[in-house]
């Protein structure tokens, strides 16, 4: 994981912008929670400090492109390797001050968090693409990510038309502009297999971090670094 993080520091700095996938197990990631002693599992790279990790959301009602919950399966959590990073701090620490939360054995309240921010990965309402002449639903936060990839992709294509350098590591400007993205209040990541895991909350939460991502208001924001 070290040397991991040291290539994804390096990439930073070069301009490089890294998105991971939150993945597709809720809190229990890929490891799982377990049978007789339950605990979360963190998944890497999404946990690491120095990417920004994509988590999914789900429609709310079905055939309505309208408000959105916390994908059931999207994952999220709390790094049980890396210690929470100076750019999410303060947005981690409200978070945790509120009561909603499971239980603390279950996971480790001083590590990185994550997601940092989500888009659409639920099965309600799911991407519709075309594949052999054929339309087909896909869900899961491996489609969610592209989604955001791309919108940054846009930003810094902006940038750099007004003669300005790429954003590379995306999270500072992330947490500081949290009102670049749509605020989802509602669902748990619990990974539908047992009753734990993280809430939807306002502001950021290790459900779908910020939210989704509002390109305006981002261009917005970008337009005045």
């Amino acid at each position: 994981m070290q040397t991991a993080n040291t290539a994804f520091m390096k990439a930073g700095a070069r301009g490089l912008s890294i998105l991971f996938a939150s993945g597709d197990q809720g809190v229990c990631g890929r490891e799982g929670c377990g049978f007789f002693k339950k605990r979360f599992k963190p998944d890497f790279p999404a946990a690491s400090p120095y990417i920004t990790a994509v988590g999914g959301t789900d429609f709310v009602t079905k055939s309505v492109v309208g408000d959105e919950k916390a994908w059931v399966a999207g994952g999220g959590g709390f790094s049980d390797d890396f210690a929470i990073p100076a750019y999410q701090a303060e947005a981690v620490a409200a978070y945790l001050s509120q009561p909603d939360l499971p239980p603390k054995d279950m996971w480790n309240s001083t590590g990185r968090a994550y997601p940092d921010v989500s888009a659409l990965a639920g099965q309600v309402n799911p991407y519709c693409v075309v594949s052999s002449g054929r339309f087909a639903g896909v869900a899961g936060t491996s489609a969610a990510c592209p989604v955001v990839a791309g919108i940054f992709a846009l930003l810094n294509s902006r940038r750099v038309d007004n003669g300005k350098p790429a954003l590379g590591f995306l999270n500072p400007f992330i947490y500081q502009n949290p009102q670049g993205f749509q605020d989802v209040t509602q669902g748990k990541n619990t990974g539908g297999m047992q009753e734990y895991g993280f809430s939807a909350v306002k502001g950021w939460d290790a459900a779908t971090g910020f939210g989704t991502p509002d390109f305006d208001a981002l261009a917005e924001a970008v337009d005045q670094l």
